[in-house]
């Protein structure tokens, strides 16, 4: 096995292996942040008057479209920082040494935390003599919003790393920030102005 192990980092075949190592890391990046982008991007816009596709649902029926696709969301992005960090022991890689790896792992810790408050949220009325039902859907609002913001600013951050400027360029760098931050604008909007109701309500009843 010694001869294999040697080839491996010293033959021919140790620049394949990096290479295929360093896109896998990389695609199961991106695959972590489209998740992100696209599924959580749904599940806050599922919430919204705004929605079209929504717009039919009740409201019972909104809320499970919410989490259904939160949870997807949630399996999607851990998988893909599995994946990641798995790779990079493999390629004997340092963790989190950048600010897009360190928003990264922010950014996951958070959506734990937002799938367990959308969790505790579900059952807000049986918890009602812990915590108001009106304070944890606001503080699961705001917690949301949080995330969300962090993962578009990952994905940013991530357009701007060494793979992406090496296979994609400074022109697809520009375009692909300019689409990402009007998307997470867009999709926030909505979550924003619910979360500023229900604050004023909040404020206006205490």
């Amino acid at each position: 096995m010694e001869w294999a192990s040697f080839l491996c980092e010293n033959g021919p075949f140790h620049s394949s292996l990096e290479i295929k190592l360093n896109t896998t890391s990389a695609l199961a990046n991106y695959a972590t942040e489209a998740g992100a982008l696209t599924l959580m991007a749904q599940a806050i816009m599922a919430m919204s008057h705004d929605n079209i596709f929504a717009d039919k649902l009740s409201r019972q029926g909104r809320v499970r479209a919410h989490w259904v696709l939160q949870a997807f969301a949630a399996i999607f992005i851990f998988a893909g920082f599995l994946v990641i960090v798995v790779n990079k022991n493999l390629n004997d890689k340092p963790h989190f040494v950048t600010i897009h790896a360190i928003v990264g792992l922010i950014s996951v810790i958070l959506v734990g935390l937002a799938s367990s408050g959308g969790v505790a949220t579900l059952f807000s009325l049986r918890l009602k003599m812990l915590v108001r039902p009106a304070v944890m859907k606001l503080v699961h609002n705001i917690l949301g919003i949080v995330t969300f913001s962090l993962g578009v600013i990952c994905i940013i951050l991530g357009l701007f790393s060494k793979w992406f400027s090496d296979n994609g360029g400074y022109a697809a760098q520009v375009i692909c920030t300019v689409v990402v931050a009007l998307a997470g604008v867009l999709t926030l909007e909505s979550a924003v102005k619910s979360a500023y109701a229900r604050f004023k309500a909040l404020y206006q009843t205490s």
